[in-house]
């Protein structure tokens, strides 16, 4: 069972990590910078005898794994700011006391809400009793005076001006992970919809566009994006395919809410005269709803059928399964699709 800390910046985190470090048991400090996905978060905390302790990561305590322990460390905010001030990092005190007061207000939220959680003060790890409910509450083991002994005595700090180079040089990385951890959280908070059936249907670009925001963004992660990548889409090029007749948009909706789309560009076949192809260019359908896609998918070849289309080809990203859906429609792979980045 792993554990995480939850602590506001300067409260004696790299200590605690270090003391937190005992026998089997590896403890991380700060250790989501060098983290590139959710997936580097969930592969670090499903390591046995792992822990970690964070200083921004609490606005995402939502994306706990079950069974994790869970410490919060809190320092008044004053005292925060000067600790920062001392540690050579220049900044305007006003918006650093904001940007802690919400790592505090978070910090409530996770004592609130997340059960069994363990709360202590900056001050308070300055004795041992403290220190020992941290550690049985963390490793699960009887806390040893010797161990906290030796700790105690040992001041040990990060070297703050270095760690902020360290997120100045990877911020682009670190950014794209925030975006990706408030999308998941968000996601994860959406009230279930009751699906009383679903329609299939050929709509405007427009109107399309314009109510699948909410799957772009979840389209977008699937593929390894941020969830507003779908804003770069060439917007002007789809109107232009639509008003030529080249763009085919089906939907799938349930109460008029979108739960799936698959959008295909038409055109003349290269290989043959006087026929039709359609190569479909995005597909999602929402997981929520098993065997959506593969029905959506029927839906849009059997109107594409209907308008004369005698082909139509298919993609699959790297980091989906579409290709079994693709199978069970009777498609055949003929290959795969390489693509050269010019730069």
């Amino acid at each position: 069972m792993a554990f995480v800390v939850f602590a506001t910046p300067r409260s004696r985190t790299a200590w605690l990590a270090r003391f937190l470090t005992y026998g089997a048991w590896l403890c991380g400090h700060d250790e989501v910078r060098h983290c590139r996905s959710l997936d580097d978060v969930r592969s670090w905390l499903a390591q046995p005898h792992t822990g970690t302790v964070e200083t921004a990561v609490a606005p995402f305590w939502r994306l706990l794994p079950p069974d994790v322990r869970v410490v919060t460390v809190r320092r008044p905010v004053p005292e925060v700011v000067a600790s920062l001030a001392r540690s050579g990092v220049t900044f305007d005190p006003a918006v650093m006391t904001r940007l802690v007061e919400r790592v505090e207000r978070k910090l409530d939220q996770i004592e609130a809400r997340v059960p069994g959680v363990l709360s202590v003060t900056y001050a308070e790890l300055a004795d041992e009793a403290t220190c020992a409910r941290v550690f049985e509450h963390c490793l699960g083991l009887p806390h040893e005076h010797a161990w906290w002994g030796a700790a105690s005595a040992v001041n040990i700090q990060v070297n703050v001006p270095q760690m902020l180079r360290y997120f100045v040089a990877y911020a682009p990385q670190i950014e794209k992970l925030r975006r990706l951890a408030r999308h998941e959280m968000l996601r994860t908070l959406r009230r279930p919809v009751e699906l009383n059936g679903v329609t299939f249907q050929r709509e405007p670009f427009a109107v399309a566009f314009r109510d699948a925001e909410r799957l772009m963004a979840d389209e977008c992660v699937m593929l390894g994006e941020y969830p507003e990548a779908w804003q770069h889409m060439n917007v002007p090029l789809l109107e232009r395919l639509e008003a030529m007749g080249s763009l085919h948009v089906f939907t799938a909706r349930s109460n008029g809410r979108m739960f799936g789309y698959l959008m295909s560009a038409i055109g003349e076949a290269f290989h043959a005269r006087d026929q039709l192809e359609a190569e479909q260019v995005s597909f999602f359908a929402d997981a929520n709803w098993p065997g959506l896609g593969r029905k959506l998918q029927h839906a849009s070849i059997d109107d594409l059928r209907a308008k004369g289309v005698q082909r139509v080809m298919m993609f699959q990203p790297d980091a989906s399964r579409v290709g079994l859906v693709y199978r069970r429609l009777g498609a055949q792979q003929t290959g795969q699709r390489f693509v050269m980045e010019l730069q």
